[in-house]
């Protein structure tokens, strides 16, 4: 879609909807979507392709304070092709990585205790089977156990890495980490069954509005699996945060002082140092020799015992 058609059929949804336009910006999208902000009230996604699955994963979600609630849906007609839209409430705020500057150690462990309840309200949402994979399940709607859909994760990865020209020291690396995985399996046999996860939870996700805690953005890739897996991000943007002088440490300790369901998984530590290994792994495969050279290195801190460094340096 052109920008010029963009603005106009933004302007005919609107009008459909008898929405007047004072303020109309364009936000960054995602999967081949467009968002614009309305009058910084509403937020419109617009797609050439059908949003079903989108408006789906809102809909699950209705029932929760601190998300987007669905306000229209519906297709606009064209000569072109039908574009199809989802107006969502535009959440007050502005994400945790641009306010950090101006919060205060303890609104960034309030935050820490807020999200703690926020997990457990969404994780009260359970499914009838596992979606496997980051972002986007390799393997969605797993009939398996958790340990089982994993397993076979590993499998699609292993194809995938040896699809890469990579180097032979990454090569090396690659190898001791299916090693690994192999050899903790056993970790992931623990499992309390599907539960709704946001599934790309970190700090860019989350929203404060003068310093409080107010939304989580942006849930395209929630799915369902083990409650343990939604820790995943903030685990490792807590040990790479964006700029170096960031750091989230005492949002983290406050996170599990408060103790959600997720954090009361036996070996925690061994399930989130498989699931940081899983998530290093896809993002080279995906994106090969561009982020090889600094995700090896990440591999080889997980495979060196990152996540139990992490948790000793947040418990003590």
């Amino acid at each position: 879609m052109k920008q010029e058609i963009d603005l106009t059929a933004v302007q005919q949804i609107c009008s459909q909807h008898q929405i007047k336009i004072k303020d109309l910006q364009s936000l960054a999208g995602s999967f081949s979507k467009k968002v614009f902000s309305i009058n910084n009230e509403l937020l419109l996604r617009v797609s050439e392709t059908p949003m079903t699955q989108e408006e789906e994963k809102f809909s699950r979600v209705s029932s929760l304070n601190f998300v987007p609630k669905i306000i229209h849906t519906g297709m606009l007609d064209r000569e072109t092709g039908p574009l199809y839209y989802l107006f969502l409430t535009l959440l007050p705020g502005d994400d945790f990585v641009n306010t950090y500057p101006e919060t205060t150690l303890t609104q960034q462990k309030q935050l820490g205790k807020d999200i703690a309840r926020f997990l457990d309200n969404l994780q009260k949402i359970s499914g009838t089977s596992y979606d496997i994979g980051l972002y986007v399940p390799a393997l969605p709607s797993f009939s398996g156990t958790w340990r089982e859909g994993h397993q076979t994760y590993w499998e699609i990865l292993k194809q995938g890495a040896e699809q890469l020209p990579l180097q032979p020291e990454s090569t090396r690396v690659f190898e001791s980490a299916f090693r690994f995985l192999q050899a903790s399996i056993s970790a992931l046999d623990f499992q309390t069954g599907p539960k709704l996860l946001h599934n790309d939870l970190h700090p860019k996700n989350t929203l404060l509005e003068q310093g409080k805690f107010s939304g989580v953005i942006d849930w395209e890739c929630s799915q369902f699996g083990e409650a343990d897996f939604e820790l995943c991000h903030f685990i490792h943007w807590c040990v790479y945060p964006p700029e170096p002088s960031i750091d989230f440490r005492p949002f983290l300790r406050a996170l599990f002082e408060a103790a959600p369901a997720c954090s009361q998984i036996p070996h925690l530590a061994q399930r989130l140092t498989i699931y940081q290994i899983e998530h290093e792994i896809q993002q080279i495969i995906w994106h090969g020799s561009a982020v090889e050279s600094w995700r090896i290195p990440h591999l080889t801190h997980w495979l060196e015992g990152g996540v139990e460094n992490l948790f000793r340096e947040i418990t003590t």
